[in-house]
């Protein structure tokens, strides 16, 4: 290094400090590396929608096993499995969060993802949770995705286990 501001060349060396021993050594808690062959069990916080899907379209998302499809992208994980009804008319547009189950017309469950739009009004089924989009992400075109239904603190709670394991708690 030779402190000019210059440009990395070969044969440079760059200066790092020592690790100190108290630095991270945890392992990394097993429920963190993931089964790629088993299908995917998403957590879903139920939304205020609710009241708009019947109870045996709420029994058939959460007994039914739904496939990722290759028109997946950053904007939302298209799913594909029994369709799923809803009543009432189209909604006014309204915000929609990162993670939202949106259900179009077609009955096929879109879940938003990192680049979803901002507004829409198709009806949503609540919001898959932070974690469980993090290994949604993961999957591949063509993995089984299931859905369970978590209770919001509980949800936070996962949370709160997440980041103290970055906080060395």
């Amino acid at each position: 290094m030779r402190g000019d501001g210059s440009a990395l060349q070969a044969g440079d060396h760059l200066p790092c400090n020592t690790v100190k021993s108290h630095g991270i050594q945890r392992q990394m808690p097993e429920q963190w590396l993931p089964d790629y062959t088993a299908p995917l069990v998403l957590d879903v916080i139920m939304g205020a929608q609710l009241d708009r899907f019947p109870s045996s379209t709420l029994h058939r998302f959460f007994s039914s096993c739904y496939t990722l499809t290759p028109r997946s992208d950053r904007m939302g994980a298209r799913l594909s499995g029994p369709a799923l009804e809803h009543h009432g008319v189209t909604l006014i547009s309204e915000g929609i969060s990162l993670g939202a189950i949106q259900v179009p017309a077609d009955g096929q469950p879109i879940i938003l993802l990192q680049d979803h739009q901002t507004v829409g009004g198709y009806p949503k089924l609540g919001a898959v949770t932070p974690r469980s989009l993090d290994a949604l992400a993961q999957r591949m075109p063509g993995s089984e995705i299931r859905f369970r239904p978590i209770a919001l603190h509980e949800a936070q709670e996962q949370e709160k286990r997440f980041l103290a394991f970055f906080q060395g708690q």
